[in-house]
C-alpha cells in the first residue's frame, strides 16, 4: 500500500471498504454471540408458537415451524426474516415460558468454556496494548509524514468509530457472554463475572478507549442522515441541470461497496460531503453497531460485582445511557412506526440542494403534510434504512439486560436515571407498522418487554423516585398508539375472564393462537411497577420496626408487616393521578383523552386479574373502585355547575364493570366450587373402573390421540391437555382434582395446630392450600424461565398470603397460621434451578392454575367488598341528580346482565321499582330497559314488575313508552298464556287509540297486535321460526287452532276493558290505515299489515261464532256468563263495524239473541243492543232473498219487542236495525219492516200526544208513567234518525209552519213524522222538569242530524239560546253540548264517508239546481256556522260553577276546533284560563290536549296568548271557586304534583310550556316572560294603579316563581327586569311617601323609621302620626309599593332557590349567549314561592291601616335589602362578556337559541 495518505475522500473510502471487508466474518461472531440470551433456544421457542400434540399410531405428528437459533440471524438486514406470529419470539415473556414447561423439562444452563482470570487478563492487556501501538506509531508517521499506520488509524476511526477494529471488540464481547449472566447475577447467583479479577489499572485503560465509540455512536443519526440523501435525490431528479450533476439512491448509500451509476456517474468525493458518498450509510452503520457493542462491554464491566470502582465513571455511563435514548429515538421509534418522513417538507430544502447536515423538519400538523407530493417516495426510502436498523435489536436487548443488572447493583445519578427511565418509557408509543417489516409488531414487543424491565429494576431500586416515574407515565399515555390494531399488544394467557372481554382483548389481525389474549403495553407497566415494590415481610414485628426506623423509604407504611407498603402507595398515587386527570372540566389537562385510557385500562385490569403472573391487578382495581365511589358519592352532595357530566359517565361506566367482573367472579366461583376434602383424614383412591371414564377439563369425547390415566381415580385426559406427550409420561400422574385433595390433606398434617379439637379443614385452610400450589407455579416459572414478572408475582403472592394471614382469625380453621406464615416468609428467596430438575410433584396443569386463581380472586379483598360497590350504585340511583341515577341505572343493568340472580334481592328490586317513578325520563328508561333484559327469561321477574310495567305504557316519555310496549311484546309472543296479558293488550290499545299518540309508539303497538293477531303466517311457522312444510289440511287445522287463540284473547281483551272501542279503533286502523301522521317510509309496512289483517278478518270472524256455540254449549247460566257473552259478542261487533258482510253468513245464529230470553238479566240490554247494531250493519249487504227471508221470520217483531221491553241504548239499536231493513234498496213498498217500524211509530206518538198535556213537571208523576215518556222520546227520536225518507232534501227556505203536531193519528205516515215530531217534541221541551227538557232534546237531535236545516229552523225559534242560556239548568246545558257534539261528529263522519254524496245521487227525482243546492257541503256547514253565531256564550259557558258543564264544553269546543268552525286566536285564552281550573284535572287535561294541538300548529300564537291567558285564569278562580270567609275567592297559581318520586308544587301553565315549543328558544322565551312582568310595570296612561290589579299581580309573580326553568338565564332575566322595575319605580315611590309622611317619621335613607317600629310592635296609631287625615293618600302609595312588592320577593327567591350569586346577576345582560353549563338547571329543594295580597281597602274604600303598614314595612325592607345587594358583589370570578363570546369548542362552547 501507497505509504502516502490518500490525496481524496474516494480513495479513503475504497480502503475503509477493503477493511470492513477483512473483519466482516468476525463482526458476524461477535453480532451472533452478544445477542444469544434475547431469545430462548429454538425447541422452546417452537413449542411457544405451537404446543405439541401427541397424537395414537394412527395420525401424523404435528411439528411445529422452528425459528432460527440466533436472533442475528432472524434481524439481519441480508437475510430477511419470514413472517411470523407477532410477538412469538418475546423475550421471557411468562405465557411462552409456560408453554416450553408444558411441553418438556426446561433445558439445561449453557457452559462456558473453561476461562481463567489470567486468559483474561491477558486478552485484555493484549488488546489495549495493540491500540495503543497503533495510536503511538500514527503519531510518530504524523511528525515525519503521511504514513500507512496513520491512514490505518484514520481508517478505523472513520468505519468503526474509535481506536479498537471489529475483532477487539467481538473479543472483548466474548469475554462478556462468557463471563455474564444476566439473571442469575441479578439474583445473587453464583455464576459471577471475573472482570473484577482483571487488572485495575488495565480496566481503567480500556474503558476510556470503549467510551470512545460511544461517543462517536452517539453522534449518529441514520434515518435523518439517510432524509438528507433521499431529499437530495429527489431535489436533484427534478431540477432541470439533473443530466449535470450526480445522483445517489438511498440503496448507493447504504451498500458496502457501490459506485456511481447512469449517465451522470462522477468520480468518488464530487459532491464534497463524505456523509453522502456511497457506501457511506454502511460505514455509519458500523459505527452504530461498533458503539453498541462497547457500550454492552462497559455496562458488563461496570456491572461486575467487586470491580475497581475507578471503572465506573460518570461519563462512562452517561455516554451509555445518551447511546441508549438516541438509539431509542433516533432510530427505533422511527424505524419501527415508519415515521422518519413525519413533519419533512420539501419546501424547506434550500436551492442549492443543501440541508444543512439533517433534513429539516416542520411540525405535524395538515398543512405539513400537504406540502410534499414526494412525501409517499421519502418513506418508501426510508425503509432501506429501516431494514439495517432493526437488526440491531439483538444487541439493543442485551443493552437493556446489562443496564437493568447495573441499576440493581450500583447507585446512579438522578439526571441519569431520569434520562434511562424516559428513554425506557418512550419505547412504549411505538406504533409497529408490518410495512417496514411483517415481524415488526414481534420487534418492537421486545424492546417494549425489556425496557418495562429496566423501569421495573429502577421502580424498585430507588424508591425516592417512584413518584416522579409514575407522573412520567401519564404523559406518555397521551402518546401511545390509539388504533385497534396497536393499542394491545402484550401478549397474555386466556383466563377465566376472557369470556366477558373476549371483544376487548382483541390483539393485532396477524394473532392466530386461541389460547392467547392482549393488554396494553402500559397496563403492564403499571403492574409490574406495583409489583416491583413488594419487599421481604419481617418475621416478627421488633424486626419489622427496626427496619422501619432504618428505612429512608417515604412510601413505606409503619403498620404494615407483609411488604406491601409500597404496592399500596403505588396504587395510591397512580389511582388518584388518573382520576384527577379524568376528573378535569372541560378538555383541560387532556381530559377527555385520559377518560378513554382509563377505560381501556380497567378492561385490561379485569382480563388479566385470573392470572397468576398479575397479582397486582386485583389491587390496582380495588383502589380504583374505591376512588371512583368516592368521587361518585361525592358528586351526589355537589352542586350540579361543580360536576363534569362527562367524568361522571367515564366514572360510572369504570364503576359498573368493576362491579359487574367481581359479580361475575362470584358467580362462577359459587356455579364451579373446588370439591375439596372437608378432614384430614382422605378416603382411600378410588378402584380402577370398569369402563374408561374421560374427564379432560377440554369437554372433548375419546379422540384418536395420546391420553394418559390419572393413577389415583382412573380417568383419562389427553395429554395435550395437560402438556405431557407420550416421550415424558412421570412415573406417577395425578389428576387436578387428585392432585388437590391429596395436597390438602398432606399440607393439614403438617400446618395443622397441635391443640386443635377436630380434624375438619375449612375454606380458610383450603385457600392456604391453594395459595401454596400457586406460589410453587410461580417458583417453578420463575426458575425456568427467569422472568421478572413472575419473580415479582411470586414476591406479590407470598406477601398478600402473609398480609391475609395478619388479618386471619387464628381459631378459625386447624392450621397454625404463625407456623404457615414463616413457611411463607421462608420462601422469599428463589432457589436456583439446576440442570435436568423435574417439576414438583404437586403440579396442576393449567386449566388447576386457572380454578385456583378464580377461587382465590372470589375470597379476594376486592370480592368481598362487592356489596359494598353494588351498595354504591344503589345509593346512587336515588340521587337528587338526574343524570347520576341514570348512569346508576345503566351500571347496574351491567350488574345484572352478569348475574341475573341479583334482580331477586329485595334491595335491588325496591330501587329499580322505585326508578320506574323517577322524575327524569332518562332514569326511568334506563329501569325499564333493565328489567326488559330479564324480564323474558324468568316469569316471575315478569309478573314482579307487570304493573310498574305497565304504568310505563302511559308514561309521559315516548322513548319510555316504546321500551315497554317492546318487552309486553317479546313477553306475549314468547308466553302466550301470560297472566297478564288482558291488561297489557288493554293497555296497549288504549295508547294507540290516543289521537295524541306518537307516531312512532302507535306503529308499534300496532305491529306488536298485527304479529299476535293478524298475522296470516303465524300458523304457517315451525319453533325455528321458519316455514314449516305440512299438508294443506294440516296447515288449516293450524291455521284455525292460531285464530281461535287469538279470538280468545281478543275477547278477554273486551271483557277486561268493559267496552270494544279500544279494540275497534284499534281493528279499523290496521284494516283501513290511520286518518293522522302517516309518514311515506311507513305506508309500505302498514299496507303489508293491512294485507294481512283482511285476510285474517274472515277465519277471525268465523272462531268468534264457534267461540260464541262452544260457550252456549259448555255455559253454567251463573250471572258471571253474561259479562262473557256481552265480551263475545262486543268482538264480534267489531268486525262486523270493519267488514259487515262478514257477519251475513252468521245471521241465524245471531238472531235467536235478539228473543231477549238469553238467561242474563243484567245483561240482556246489552246483548240486544250488540246483536241489534251487527244486524244494522250487515243490512246493507242481504241480498234480496236473504232480506226477504229474514223479514218473513221473527227478526222485525224481536225488533219491536226490544223497543218495548229494554232501556234506550236497546231502543237505538233495534229502531236502526228496524230503519236500516225498511230503507234497503231491494225491500218492497209497504213491506213487513215498514209497517212494524210505521207501528211502532204511531203508538209511540199516540202516547206522548196523550200525555203532552197531563202536566208540566213529570218528576211528579208515577215511575212507570216517567219510564214510558222516556222510552217514548227516545224510540221516536231515533225512528226519526234513522229512517231515511224517499222524499226530496228539506228547501233552503224551510218555514217553522211546517212544524205542526199532527192530532190525527191515523193520517200519520213516516213521510211526514218528522215534522209532526219536532213540533211534539218541543212542547215537552218547555216542560219544567230537568229529565224531561234533557229527554226532547236528544229526541230532537235526531231531527237534527237527519235533516240538518231544522237547525236553522231552532235557531229562528230561539230554541238553541235557550237551551244554551244561564236561565236554563245545568243538566240542559251539558244535554244540549252533547246533542251539538253528536251532530258534529255525525256530520263529519257523514262527509267522511259519502254517505251524503251517495244519498243525494240516488234520488232521481230531486233537480240540478236543488242538487247543486243541497249538497252534502252546505248541510254539514249549517250546524258549525250556527254554533259560530253562539261562540261567545259558548266561551262563556267555560266560566260555569258546574264541573261537568265545564268539561262538556271544552270537549264540543275540541271538535270546533279540528273541523275549522272557531277562531284559534279567540279560543286559546279561555283554553288557558281552563288551566286554572285546579279543582277538576279532567277538565284541565282536555284543554291541555287541545292546547298542545294549538302549540304544533301555531307556537307564536300559543305563547302571545299566554299573558291573556293569565289574566282569564285569574279572573276565572276569581268567578267560579267559592270564596273564603272574607267573600272574595281564593286564587292560587300553583297545583300539586306527585308524578315523580316525591311531592311537589307546579304552575297551572307548566304542562302548556313543556309540551310547546317555547321552551326549546330562548327569544319565545324571553317574549313571554316579558309579557308577564309587564303586568307589574306601570301604565304610562294613568296616573294610579289601581288595588284591585294587586291579587292577579300576586298570581302572576306565583306563575313566574314557579315555571320549570331549564336555563338559568330565564330567571336571570326575570331578576333583571325585577331590578329596573323596583329600581325606576321603586325609589320614586319611597320619595312620594316621604314627602307624604315627612321627613321625621319617614326617612328614606334611615333603616327603619317610626312607622316600621309602631307596626312591627303593633302600637300603629295613624293619629299620632298625623296620617289620620292622609289615608286615601298613604293607601294609594301602599297600592304602588304593592305592585312592586312581588317583583322584590320574586328576585329574592329566585336567588337562593338557583344559588345566583350576586356578580352573576351584575354581569348579566339579556342579550348574551346562554352558557353552555348554564342549561339544564333544577330548582332546589324547598318551598314553593307563594305571595299573598292583602287588602288595603275595606269594601266601602276606607283603608285598612294594619294592612297598609305591613305594605309599607315590607316594601322598605325589601328595597332596603335590594339596595345593599347592589352595593355588595360577591367575589366570584366572572369572564368578560366579549372573551366568553369569542370561547369556541369545536364549532362554539356557547349556543344562542333564537
Amino acid at each position: 500500500m501507497d505509504p502516502k495518505m490518500p490525496s481524496s475522500p474516494s480513495k479513503v473510502f475504497d480502503q475503509l471498504v477493503d477493511a470492513q471487508v477483512a473483519i466482516e466474518s468476525s463482526t458476524d461472531r461477535q453480532h451472533s454471540m452478544s445477542s444469544m440470551e434475547l431469545a430462548p433456544p429454538s425447541s422452546s421457542l417452537s413449542a411457544s408458537l405451537s404446543p405439541k400434540k401427541s397424537t395414537s399410531n394412527n395420525s401424523a405428528e404435528v411439528q411445529p415451524r422452528s425459528l432460527p437459533l440466533s436472533p442475528n440471524k432472524l434481524f439481519s438486514h441480508v437475510e430477511r426474516a419470514e413472517a411470523i406470529p407477532p410477538r412469538a419470539i418475546m423475550k421471557n415473556h411468562p405465557q411462552q415460558q409456560q408453554q416450553q414447561l408444558q411441553a418438556q423439562p426446561p433445558p439445561p444452563q449453557p457452559t462456558p468454556p473453561p476461562s481463567s482470570s489470567t486468559a483474561m487478563q491477558d486478552t485484555v492487556e493484549r488488546i489495549v496494548n495493540a491500540v495503543e501501538n497503533r495510536e503511538a506509531s500514527s503519531r510518530e508517521s504524523a511528525l515525519v509524514n503521511g504514513t500507512v499506520a496513520q491512514q490505518q488509524q484514520q481508517i478505523l476511526e472513520v468505519t468503526h468509530g474509535g481506536p479498537f477494529t471489529s475483532t477487539e471488540l467481538s473479543q472483548l464481547a466474548l469475554l462478556c457472554t462468557f463471563g455474564f449472566s444476566s439473571s442469575s447475577s441479578k439474583n445473587g447467583g453464583a455464576n459471577q463475572s471475573q472482570w473484577a479479577e482483571v487488572d485495575g489499572d488495565l480496566l481503567a485503560s480500556l474503558t476510556p478507549l470503549l467510551r470512545a465509540h460511544v461517543t462517536t455512536a452517539m453522534r449518529v443519526d441514520l434515518v435523518g442522515e439517510g432524509l438528507d440523501v433521499i431529499v437530495k435525490t429527489v431535489k436533484t431528479e427534478s431540477s432541470p441541470e439533473k443530466k449535470s450533476r450526480p445522483v445517489i439512491t438511498i440503496h448507493q448509500w447504504m451498500m458496502q461497496v457501490a459506485k456511481y451509476s447512469g449517465p451522470n456517474a462522477a468520480p468518488l468525493g464530487s459532491l464534497g460531503d463524505s456523509k453522502l458518498e456511497p457506501g457511506a450509510g454502511f460505514n455509519r452503520l458500523q459505527v452504530l453497531l461498533c458503539g453498541l457493542e462497547a457500550s454492552n462491554i462497559l455496562l458488563s464491566i461496570m456491572a461486575s460485582p467487586g470491580v475497581d470502582r475507578r471503572v465506573v465513571e460518570d461519563d462512562t455511563l452517561e455516554a451509555c445511557v445518551t447511546l441508549m435514548k438516541n438509539h431509542i429515538q433516533k432510530h427505533l421509534i422511527p424505524a419501527l412506526s415508519n415515521t422518519g418522513h413525519v413533519g419533512v417538507s420539501m419546501s424547506t430544502i434550500s436551492d442549492n440542494g443543501s440541508c444543512g447536515g439533517e433534513a429539516e423538519r416542520t411540525p405535524k400538523s395538515k398543512k405539513s403534510r400537504s406540502v410534499s407530493p414526494n412525501r409517499g417516495v421519502v418513506a418508501k426510502s426510508l425503509k432501506a434504512v429501516y431494514s439495517p436498523i432493526l437488526s440491531t435489536v439483538g444487541q439493543f436487548g442485551t443493552m437493556i439486560e446489562r443496564a437493568d443488572v447495573f441499576v440493581a447493583r450500583n447507585e446512579m445519578d438522578d439526571s441519569l436515571l431520569f434520562t434511562l427511565s424516559g428513554a425506557a418509557l418512550s419505547t412504549l408509543t411505538i406504533d409497529a407498522s408490518p410495512l417496514v417489516r411483517a415481524d415488526a409488531v414481534s420487534l418492537a414487543s421486545i424492546i417494549q418487554v425489556s425496557s418495562m424491565d429496566l423501569i421495573a429494576a429502577i421502580f424498585r431500586r430507588y424508591p425516592r423516585h417512584r413518584s416522579i416515574i409514575i407522573e412520567d407515565v401519564f404523559p406518555l399515555m397521551l402518546k401511545l398508539p390509539t388504533s385497534k390494531k396497536s393499542l394491545r399488544t402484550f401478549l397474555v394467557k386466556k383466563s377465566a375472564a376472557s369470556s366477558s372481554t373476549s371483544e376487548v382483548a382483541k390483539g393485532p389481525p396477524t394473532s392466530n393462537v386461541a389460547d392467547h389474549d392482549y393488554i396494553q403495553p402500559i397496563c403492564a407497566l403499571t403492574l409490574l411497577l406495583i409489583q416491583s415494590c413488594v419487599v421481604m415481610p419481617s418475621q416478627d414485628d421488633d424486626e419489622q420496626m427496626e427496619g422501619a426506623e432504618d428505612s429512608n423509604d417515604s412510601w413505606a407504611l409503619k403498620d404494615d408487616h407483609s411488604g406491601l407498603q409500597g404496592c399500596v402507595a403505588v396504587c395510591n398515587q397512580f389511582t388518584s393521578q388518573m382520576l384527577q386527570r379524568c376528573a378535569r372540566k372541560g378538555e383541560e389537562g387532556g381530559a377527555s383523552e385520559f377518560r378513554p385510557i382509563l377505560s381501556n385500562l380497567i378492561d385490561d385490569l379485569l382480563l388479566v386479574r385470573h392470572l397468576p403472573e398479575y397479582p397486582a391487578a386485583g389491587m390496582l382495581l380495588l383502589y380504583l373502585s374505591h376512588r371512583l365511589g368516592s368521587d361518585l358519592l361525592r358528586a351526589s352532595s355537589a352542586a350540579k355547575n361543580q360536576v363534569e357530566a362527562t367524568y361522571l359517565a367515564t366514572a360510572m361506566d369504570a364503576f359498573g364493570k368493576i362491579t359487574s367482573a367481581v359479580a361475575g367472579s362470584l358467580q362462577r366461583d359459587r356455579e364451579n366450587p373446588f370439591k375439596l376434602p372437608d378432614s384430614m383424614n382422605l378416603c382411600a383412591p378410588s378402584p380402577e373402573p370398569t369402563e374408561e371414564i374421560n374427564r379432560c377439563f377440554c369437554g372433548r369425547g375419546n379422540l384418536d390421540t395420546f391420553m394418559i390415566d390419572c393413577d389415583r381415580c382412573h380417568s383419562w385426559h389427553h395429554g395435550s391437555c395437560v402438556g405431557i406427550s407420550k416421550d415424558t409420561v412421570p412415573d406417577i400422574w395425578l389428576c387436578d382434582d387428585c392432585t388437590l385433595q391429596t395436597t390438602v390433606v398432606e399440607q393439614a398434617k403438617v400446618f395443622a395446630r397441635g391443640s386443635r379439637d377436630s380434624d375438619s379443614l375449612t375454606s380458610t385452610d383450603h385457600n392456604h392450600v391453594l395459595r401454596q400450589l400457586l406460589l410453587s407455579y410461580l417458583s417453578w416459572t420463575a426458575q425456568a424461565s427467569h422472568s421478572q414478572i413472575a419473580e415479582r408475582a411470586r414476591e406479590f403472592l407470598i406477601a398478600s398470603w402473609v398480609k391475609q394471614l395478619e388479618g386471619s382469625d387464628e381459631t378459625v380453621g386447624c392450621f397454625d397460621l404463625g407456623l404457615v406464615r414463616n413457611f411463607a416468609i421462608s420462601q422469599w428467596t428463589l432457589p436456583t434451578l439446576q440442570p435436568n430438575q423435574q417439576r414438583p410433584r404437586a403440579h396442576l396443569t393449567d386449566d388447576g392454575n386457572q380454578r385456583i386463581m378464580t377461587s382465590l380472586v372470589a375470597s379476594s379483598e376486592l370480592c368481598v367488598s362487592f356489596n359494598r360497590l353494588l351498595g354504591v350504585i344503589l345509593r346512587l340511583m336515588g340521587d337528587k341528580l338526574a343524570s347520576l341515577r341514570k348512569l346508576s341505572v345503566k351500571a347496574i343493568l351491567q350488574v345484572v346482565n352478569i348475574d341475573p340472580a341479583l334482580m331477586a334481592q329485595p334491595t335491588v328490586r325496591k330501587e329499580v321499582s322505585r326508578c320506574f317513578h323517577d322524575e327524569s325520563i332518562s332514569v326511568r328508561e334506563a329501569a325499564v330497559s333493565l328489567v326488559g333484559d330479564y324480564i323474558m327469561q324468568s316469569p316471575n321477574l315478569a309478573a314482579a314488575f307487570h304493573a310498574p310495567l305497565l304504568e310505563r305504557i302511559v308514561d309521559k316519555g315516548i322513548s319510555v313508552r316504546k321500551r315497554a310496549v317492546r318487552i309486553f311484546r317479546d313477553v306475549l309472543l314468547s308466553n302466550p298464556t301470560y297472566e297478564g296479558r288482558v291488561t297489557a293488550c288493554h293497555a296497549m290499545m288504549q295508547r294507540a287509540a290516543d289521537r295524541k299518540e306518537d307516531d312512532g309508539v302507535r306503529d308499534l303497538i300496532h305491529e306488536t297486535f298485527h304479529t299476535l293477531w293478524f298475522n296470516s303466517k303465524a300458523f304457517d311457522m315451525g319453533s325455528t321460526g321458519s316455514p314449516a312444510k305440512s299438508k294443506p289440511a294440516q296447515l288449516g287445522t293450524k291455521a284455525e287452532l292460531y285464530c281461535r287463540e287469538v279470538s280468545a284473547q281478543m275477547v278477554e281483551v273486551v271483557r277486561v276493558s268493559g267496552s270494544n272501542e279500544v279494540l275497534s279503533t284499534l281493528v279499523k286502523g290496521l284494516l283501513f290505515g290511520f286518518a293522522e301522521g302517516d309518514k311515506d317510509k311507513k305506508n309500505v309496512e302498514r299496507k303489508k299489515r293491512q294485507e294481512d289483517s283482511h285476510s285474517q278478518c274472515k277465519l277471525l270472524v268465523k272462531a268468534l261464532i264457534e267461540l260464541l256455540l262452544s260457550f252456549e254449549d259448555t255455559r253454567d247460566h251463573k250471572e258471571d256468563d253474561g259479562k262473557q257473552l256481552v265480551a263475545i259478542l262486543a268482538t264480534l261487533g267489531v268486525f262486523a263495524q270493519s267488514f259487515p258482510e262478514l257477519v251475513v253468513p252468521h245471521v241465524d245464529t245471531l238472531v235467536p239473541y235478539l228473543k231477549g230470553d238469553n238467561g242474563v238479566k243484567r245483561y240482556e240490554g246489552a246483548v240486544v243492543s250488540q246483536v241489534s247494531s251487527m244486524i244494522s250493519g250487515a243490512s246493507s249487504h242481504f241480498s234480496s232473498g236473504e232480506l226477504n227471508r229474514l223479514t218473513s221470520g221473527e227478526l222485525p217483531t224481536d225488533l219491536v219487542n226490544i223497543c218495548y221491553k229494554f232501556p234506550s241504548e236497546a231502543v237505538t239499536s233495534a229502531v236502526e236495525a228496524l230503519a236500516k231493513l225498511a230503507n234497503h234498496p231491494d225491500a218492497a213498498s209497504n213491506s213487513v219492516q215498514e209497517k212494524k217500524l210505521l207501528k211502532l211509530a204511531t203508538q209511540f206518538y199516540s202516547y206522548l200526544l196523550k200525555t203532552k198535556d197531563v202536566t208540566n213537571d213529570f218528576s211528579s208523576m208515577k215511575k212507570s208513567v216517567r219510564d214510558n215518556v222516556r222510552r217514548a222520546l227516545a224510540a221516536l227520536g231515533s225512528i226519526c234518525r234513522f229512517y231515511e225518507c224517499t222524499g226530496a232534501a228539506d228547501d233552503h227556505t224551510l218555514d217553522s209552519s211546517v212544524f205542526v203536531i199532527e192530532t190525527d193519528v191515523a193520517k200519520l205516515q213516516l213521510s211526514n213524522l218528522s215534522n209532526a215530531a219536532f213540533a211534539l217534541f218541543l212542547r215537552y221541551l218547555s216542560k219544567e222538569d230537568e229529565s224531561t227538557k234533557c229527554l226532547a232534546l236528544r229526541a230532537m237531535n235526531g231531527v237534527f242530524i237527519s235533516r240538518p236545516r231544522v237547525v236553522l229552523v231552532a235557531e229562528q225559534m230561539g230554541i238553541i239560546t235557550s237551551v244554551i242560556g244561564d236561565e236554563a239548568p245545568p243538566s240542559v246545558q251539558i244535554e244540549s253540548l252533547r246533542c251539538w257534539r253528536d251532530i258534529l261528529i255525525s256530520e263529519e263522519k257523514r262527509i267522511d264517508s259519502g254517505a251524503a254524496k251517495a244519498k243525494m245521487e240516488a234520488q232521481k227525482d230531486v233537480t240540478l239546481s236543488k242538487r247543486i243546492g243541497g249538497d252534502q257541503d252546505g248541510d254539514s256547514s249549517i250546524s258549525g256556522s250556527v254554533l259560530t253565531e253562539h261562540s261567545e256564550r259558548l266561551y262563556a259557558l267555560t266560566l260555569s260553577k258546574d264541573e261537568k258543564v265545564r268539561h262538556m264544553i271544552i270537549d264540543l269546543i275540541g271538535h270546533l276546533l279540528r273541523q275549522g268552525l272557531i277562531n284559534p286566536m279567540e279560543t286559546v285564552p279561555h283554553l288557558l284560563a281552563v288551566q286554572g281550573d285546579v279543582k277538576c284535572p279532567s277538565t284541565r287535561a282536555l284543554a291541555l290536549k287541545l292546547l298542545q294541538n294549538e302549540g304544533e300548529k301555531r307556537p307564536d300564537m300559543l305563547r302571545q296568548r299566554i299573558c291573556a291567558g293569565i289574566k282569564q285564569a285569574f279572573h276565572f278562580q276569581r268567578n267560579v271557586y267559592s270564596g273564603s270567609n272574607n267573600g272574595n275567592a281564593k286564587v292560587t297559581a300553583l297545583i300539586a304534583k306527585s308524578d315523580g318520586p316525591k311531592d311537589g308544587w307546579e304552575t297551572i301553565f307548566d304542562a302548556v310550556i313543556k309540551e310547546s315549543a317555547i321552551r326549546n328558544k330562548k327569544a319565545q322565551r324571553q317574549g313571554l316572560l316579558k309579557g308577564i312582568i309587564s303586568l307589574f310595570e306601570k301604565d304610562p296612561g294613568v296616573n294610579c294603579s289601581s288595588a284591585e290589579q294587586l291579587p292577579m299581580l300576586a298570581f302572576a309573580s306565583e306563575i313566574l316563581g314557579n315555571f320549570p326553568y331549564t336555563s338559568l338565564s330565564d330567571p336571570l332575566f326575570i331578576v333583571y327586569h325585577s331590578s329596573c322595575i323596583a329600581a325606576l319605580d321603586g325609589q320614586g315611590v319611597l320619595s312620594q311617601f316621604a314627602e307624604l309622611v315627612g321627613g321625621d317619621v319617614c326617612d328614606p335613607n334611615s333603616d327603619e323609621d317610626d312607622i316600621e317600629k309602631s307596626s312591627t310592635q303593633g302600637k300603629f296609631d295613624a293619629a299620632e302620626l298625623g296620617l289620620e287625615a292622609k289615608g286615601a293618600e298613604f293607601g294609594q302609595l301602599c297600592v304602588e309599593a304593592a305592585r312592586i312588592l312581588p317583583l322584590l320577593k320574586l328576585k329574592q327567591f329566585l336567588r337562593k332557590a338557583y344559588n345566583i350569586s350576586e356578580a352573576r346577576i351584575t354581569s348579566y345582560v339579556p342579550s348574551e349567549k346562554e352558557l353552555i353549563h348554564e342549561k339544564g338547571i333544577s330548582i332546589a329543594d324547598g318551598p314553593p314561592f307563594s305571595f299573598t295580597m292583602t287588602s288595603i281597602f275595606d269594601a266601602d274604600g276606607n283603608i285598612n291601616w294594619s294592612n297598609a303598614t305591613k305594605i309599607y314595612s315590607s316594601f322598605r325592607r325589601m328595597m332596603r335589602d335590594a339596595e345593599a345587594d347592589d352595593v355588595h358583589v360577591d367575589p366570584e370570578p366572572t369572564k368578560s362578556p366579549k372573551r366568553t363570546a369569542k370561547r369556541k369548542r369545536g364549532g362554539s362552547d356557547q349556543v344562542e337559541e333564537s
